[in-house]
């Protein structure tokens, strides 16, 4: 086997055997089983087997991270509607499941092991700084944390479901439609057209 199919099937079988135990519960010897390698063979590609966790999530991660940050500016400077950057970065998740799913619930061990409290305080501070961009004046921080929750449990609905994409659209479709005329009447501004 070619060392680059040696490392696909490790980066594999690494994650499978991490989404079934998490970090802390896999098994280098289950992973390289599952890969059809040695333990040596492991060694030659990763240092241990956080290596392979961080290999596993670090690009995708810091690509989220980028368009995530990109989106808070189209919106904060509102160049792009909401609802089209909603779905937009919906769409980014679901395409990419098992990486949240790893960071969420699999990272015990690891140096991502706070990451869903960090992704939800993150996502409070983006969010806060969208709110006010919209408002007349500032939003209560209270407020802004509400939202959040629900809107982190909505997506992590639509997340963790086995729904196809078409079918978390149209759903994202009709929650859009609830969450807008909410926002809309707690920022006294609409979202079907862009803010001048």
């Amino acid at each position: 086997m070619a060392d680059f199919d040696t490392k696909a099937a490790l980066m594999k079988s690494g994650k499978a055997e991490f989404l079934e135990h998490g970090f802390e519960g896999a098994s280098l010897r289950a992973i390289c089983t599952r890969a059809h390698v040695t333990t040596g063979a492991f060694y030659a590609h990763f240092r241990h087997k956080e290596d392979l966790f961080e290999a596993l999530v670090k690009d995708d991660l810091s690509d989220y991270l980028g368009r995530y940050n990109a989106m808070l500016d189209r919106l904060a400077w509102k160049i792009q509607l909401p609802c089209d950057t909603e779905t937009d970065m919906m769409d980014y998740l679901v395409e990419r499941r098992d990486l949240f799913r790893l960071l969420f619930d699999c990272s015990n061990g690891t140096k991502y092991a706070q990451f869903k409290d960090e992704f939800i305080t993150h996502f409070e501070k983006t969010f806060q700084v969208y709110l006010d961009a919209y408002a007349p004046g500032a939003v209560n921080s209270d407020v802004t944390k509400a939202l959040v929750q629900m809107k982190f449990s909505q997506c992590m609905y639509l997340l963790y479901s086995e729904y196809d994409r078409e079918r978390i659209r149209a759903t994202m479709d009709r929650l859009q439609v609830f969450t807008q005329a909410g926002l809309g009447a707690l920022l006294e501004t609409r979202f079907d057209k862009r803010p001048a």
